[in-house]
C-alpha cells in the first residue's frame, strides 16, 4: 500500500500567515487617522464671559457658537453654517454722557460711505440695559451685498456704548436677522 502526504500549497500557508497582520493592520488604520491634510476640529469654545469687554452672554441656545473670544474679541456665527454671518461685539472707551442717537448717525454716515452702501434706518428698543437702537444698511462688500444691523446700548457696568454688529449676506427680508439680533441682545449681561 502507498502512502501519500499530501502538503497544502506553499502559496495557501502564507495567505494564512499574512491574515492576521492583515486583520492588524485593518485595525490600526480603523484607528489612526491617515494624513489627508485635515486635522480634527478645535475643540468648540463655551465661555461666554469677556474680561476685557466686560460682558457676558447668558444662553445662546442652539442657534449660536463662539467663533472667537479672545482680549478685546467676541464673535458668534450661526450654529447653522450655511446660515452664514457673524455677530461682532463691541465695547467703545469710557466716557461721560453717552450719545446712543449720535452713535446710530455715525453708523448712518459709515453705511453711506461705502460702495453702493444704503442706510434702512434705526429703531428705539427698550431691553434688559435700558434704551437701545438697533440701525440698519447695505454695501457692496468683496462676496456681494452685505447687510450690517448694529444693535446699539449703553454698557451694564460702565458708561460705555456696546455694539453688536451683525453682517450677513442681504437678502429680501432681514426681519428674521434682526429679530435674531434683538433676542440676543436680551442675553447680554
Amino acid at each position: 500500500m502507498m502512502s501519500v502526504h499530501l502538503q497544502p500549497p506553499v502559496r495557501s500557508l502564507r495567505m494564512v500567515s499574512a491574515l492576521p497582520k492583515l486583520i492588524s493592520l485593518t485595525i490600526l488604520l480603523a484607528v489612526i487617522p491617515l494624513g489627508t491634510g485635515c486635522s480634527p476640529a478645535p475643540p468648540q469654545q463655551t465661555d461666554t464671559s469677556n474680561a476685557e469687554l466686560d460682558i457676558s452672554l447668558g444662553d445662546l441656545g442652539d442657534a449660536w457658537v463662539i467663533e472667537a473670544n479672545l482680549g478685546g474679541t467676541l464673535f458668534l456665527a450661526p450654529s447653522n453654517v450655511e446660515r452664514q454671518g457673524k455677530i461682532e461685539f463691541l465695547v467703545g472707551p469710557e466716557e461721560p454722557g453717552i450719545n446712543l442717537v449720535a452713535a446710530v448717525e455715525t453708523h448712518r454716515e459709515d453705511i453711506e460711505s461705502r460702495p453702493d452702501g444704503v442706510y434702512s434706518g434705526a429703531q428705539e428698543l427698550t431691553g434688559p440695559m435700558g434704551t437701545a437702537f438697533y440701525s440698519r444698511g447695505r454695501f457692496k462688500g468683496a462676496d456681494g451685498t452685505v447687510e450690517e444691523t448694529r444693535l446699539l446700548s449703553i454698557h451694564p457696568r460702565s458708561s460705555r456704548i456696546v455694539e453688536m454688529v451683525y453682517r450677513y449676506p442681504a437678502g429680501d427680508d432681514s426681519s428674521e436677522r434682526v429679530g435674531e439680533l434683538i433676542e440676543l441682545f436680551a442675553e447680554v449681561e
